[in-house]
């Protein structure tokens, strides 16, 4: 089979990029072939087929929204991306016409791209498989999370919610235009040229069908992890990790205030606080102040590569994803589950869906510190549950979330897709 995979980035920018280059590995081991196609930035890895790829909105180091030029021929293309752009649509075409795929496996392309990529596969004839990293489909903002709170007016209400709260980067104007080009694209109807949608989560599923899009076209199909990488140390550090993005809906500041509590515990005064990821430098720079205020041990390591990622999770006796919004079954998890790591997560969204009815860890409510330091205090005296967690931890990782589960679902809905849904 030949899947050409649609991504609004070809280098390491989050989870959606590391599920790309993750799915395009295990299709390629099962003697498939995977054409990319992207925008053209300088960071993107090395590619045959890099040629093809659309020309980014302003410049091909300028990634991200912040870094645009405030040009006329930017805010231009800018607003095409955002409602329909004519030469992704040709883009699309010219890589089509060549590569010859059978399928078409999408993941971001709105705002980057524009839904001009769903029509240019329409038109050439190739089937269209979405699978959803977040919640784009139903909120502007994606998060479905309003000033520190889930929210989903949008999902069963009207867009014009995410403008009366300036939704997107708290700026009318930005939100106005987001939710214009998801009302037009709903309009225009699309969405209806996907075949499939996929979604990691049974949440996201539901959240898609209360915003009006039809279930039967919306398969659950949860991200793998291969635990095989993950080397799970016996004798772990005094540690505590927290793995992803930096930024205010992750929670951090609630860890932050937790930690604080615990290590005024004398029994737990030893223990180190890592938190590894990258965002907005504003943000990451208020957050080390707060930790060195609070004069705990608390190091922040930035982002960091697989290996280290797996190594700073193989040692640790606790993770934490103390989100605020829904998430989407986060990467750091399923990681934490591979390397033995019991997870300690907020009570809300996707991390209820995975965590519970597990041992592999254990749900605090979210927001408030002290339930999380009373968690982490009574997970960490009970040497032989958190042995217990580790072994559940990892016992779901081979199973429930394995590569070869994942390959096998995917492979299904993808030529489920090219035989008209009969597959």
């Amino acid at each position: 089979m030949r899947v050409l995979l649609v991504n609004q980035h070809y280098f390491l920018s989050g989870g959606p990029e590391r599920y790309m280059f993750g799915v395009t590995a295990m299709l390629e081991r099962a003697g498939h072939t995977v054409v990319p196609f992207s925008v053209r930035y300088a960071e993107n890895r090395p590619t045959p087929w890099s040629e093809y790829f659309a020309e980014p909105i302003s410049g091909d180091g300028a990634v991200y929204f912040k870094d645009h030029s405030r040009s006329l021929g930017a805010l231009h293309r800018g607003l095409q991306r955002a409602f329909y752009a004519p030469d992704v649509h040709a883009a699309v075409r010219r890589i089509v016409d060549v590569a010859e795929p059978d399928v078409a496996l999408v993941q971001h392309y709105l705002r980057k791209l524009s839904p001009s990529v769903l029509v240019a596969l329409k038109d050439s004839g190739v089937p269209i498989v979405v699978r959803l990293s977040d919640f784009g489909m139903v909120c502007p903002a994606n998060t479905l999370l309003r000033r520190g709170r889930v929210c989903r007016l949008c999902v069963t209400g009207s867009l014009v919610h995410g403008v009366r709260y300036r939704c997107v980067q708290g700026s009318l104007g930005v939100s106005a235009v987001a939710c214009a080009a998801l009302w037009f694209a709903r309009w225009r109807r699309y969405f209806d040229l996907v075949d499939y949608f996929v979604t990691p989560t049974a949440l996201l599923r539901e959240q898609m069908i209360d915003g009006g899009y039809d279930g039967s076209r919306i398969i659950v199909l949860p991200t793998s992890v291969d635990a095989s990488r993950f080397a799970p140390d016996r004798v772990r550090e005094r540690r505590i990790a927290y793995v992803g993005r930096l930024s205010p809906e992750k929670g951090i500041e609630t860890l932050l205030d937790a930690f604080r509590q615990l290590v005024a515990r004398q029994e737990f005064a030893d223990i180190e606080l890592v938190i590894a990821g990258a965002g907005d430098e504003a943000y990451a720079e208020r957050l080390r102040a707060k930790s060195h205020a609070g004069a705990s041990a608390v190091r922040f390591v930035g982002m960091l590569d697989d290996d280290e990622v797996q190594n700073l999770l193989n040692g640790s006796l606790l993770s934490v994803v103390p989100s605020l919004c829904y998430d989407n079954l986060p990467n750091s998890i399923l990681e934490s589950f591979a390397a033995g790591t019991p997870v300690i997560a907020s009570d809300l969204g996707s991390m209820t869906e995975v965590l519970r009815g597990t041992d592999a860890g254990v749900l605090f409510r979210p927001g408030d510190s002290g339930a999380l330091a009373d968690a982490l205090a009574s997970t960490l005296r009970q040497s032989a549950i958190l042995a217990h967690m580790s072994g559940s931890a990892i016992s779901l990782a081979e199973s429930r979330y394995s590569p070869e589960m994942h390959l096998d679902g995917l492979l299904r809905v993808l030529r489920g897709a090219t035989s008209g849904g009969k597959g």
